[in-house]
């Protein structure tokens, strides 16, 4: 369970606090299509989600906070974007602000 502390990011590659890239990926065509950022603020471990073939999958996720840079479809207004300040997102999909050893790694 979350605790919105330091102690959600002891086995993390980032930290409780740290601004990171998020890669966005497009939920129907698949493939990264940019960039957004936000700060770490939680991280839960081995959440389960059924995956898009039907079967489950684990993920860990870290909930971000003051995200800039990253909208969704409005859910009230067809051809709408809104724009997101907090959501979770997997933990592949974070990198480094700068020099990330994963910059150019496919994630699924």
């Amino acid at each position: 369970m979350a605790t919105y502390s330091e102690a959600d990011f002891e086995d993390s590659r980032f930290d409780y606090g740290e601004r990171v890239r998020i890669l966005l990926r497009h939920p129907k065509l698949g493939g990264v299509y940019g960039e957004a950022e936000g700060t770490c603020a939680a991280r839960e471990e081995d959440i389960e989600f059924e995956a898009k073939d039907g079967t489950m999958r684990t993920k860990t996720l870290v909930w971000l906070k003051d995200i800039e840079g990253y909208e969704k479809p409005h859910e009230d207004l067809p051809d709408t974007t809104q724009e997101v300040e907090e959501a979770w997102f997997a933990e592949e999909a974070l990198r480094k602000k700068e020099g990330d050893p994963l910059d150019g790694v496919s994630f699924n």
